[in-house]
């Protein structure tokens, strides 16, 4: 009887065993989903959204926003990988290198929340790349400095722009790209300008 009781203690510590083991891999399975969750159509790069939205694909909005997605997907990568940086705090970097500016000023410039904005600034700060010093206009504000660090950084970015920005905006040849900035500028210079008045939409009869 005894041996026979060992027999079923063994088969039941080894289902045990396997049913653990099952449950570890799930778990591991549903992990790796959560930090690589599958694309969707809408992700997949390998198809147009001309083509998959054909019913829209004339909106000039529509073609800015997949460009907008293309070109900050695109300048992301470069900067995680460059240096291991997120898109924002390189465009923060930048704007902090032109002169010293206050960070609500930052974030308002920049279309980034100001709550955002704090603790963007706080990451660049630990890492040394800029720093807050007194504004001697104002002694209870903070205003934004690059430090030495951060200057090496923007300046390795200005003399290899064009080379990162052809390749943000592939497949564009030089002279697209040119043209391309300074139709971008000419729209955002008529933003602070009069505008026309809002188009006539005439209804269609059906």
């Amino acid at each position: 009887m005894a041996p026979q009781k060992g027999i079923f203690f063994a088969i039941r510590e080894e289902a045990r065993r396997v049913k653990q083991a099952g449950a570890v891999a799930k778990e591991v399975a549903v992990q790796k989903k959560l930090e690589h969750p599958p694309r969707t159509n809408l992700e997949d790069t390998s198809l147009n959204p001309l083509k998959l939205f054909p019913g829209i694909s004339f909106s000039m909005m529509f073609r800015f926003l997949w460009v907008s997605k293309i070109y900050r997907r695109r300048m992301a990568l470069f900067c995680r990988k460059k240096y291991d940086l997120e898109l924002n705090l390189i465009l923060i970097l930048l704007a902090a290198s032109e002169s010293h500016l206050q960070q609500g000023i930052l974030a308002s410039n920049l279309g980034i929340n100001k709550n955002a904005m704090v603790f963007l600034i706080d990451n660049l700060e630990i890492r040394r790349l800029i720093k807050r010093v007194a504004n001697p206009d104002n002694r209870r504000e903070k205003i934004i400095e690059c430090t030495p660090e951060g200057r090496r950084i923007v300046a390795e970015i200005r003399t290899n722009y064009l080379e990162i920005v052809r390749w943000g905006l592939y497949p564009l040849t030089d002279a697209q790209i040119e043209q391309f900035g300074i139709l971008l500028a000419q729209i955002i210079d008529g933003e602070s300008s009069a505008k026309p008045p809002l188009p006539l939409v005439q209804r269609k009869e059906t």
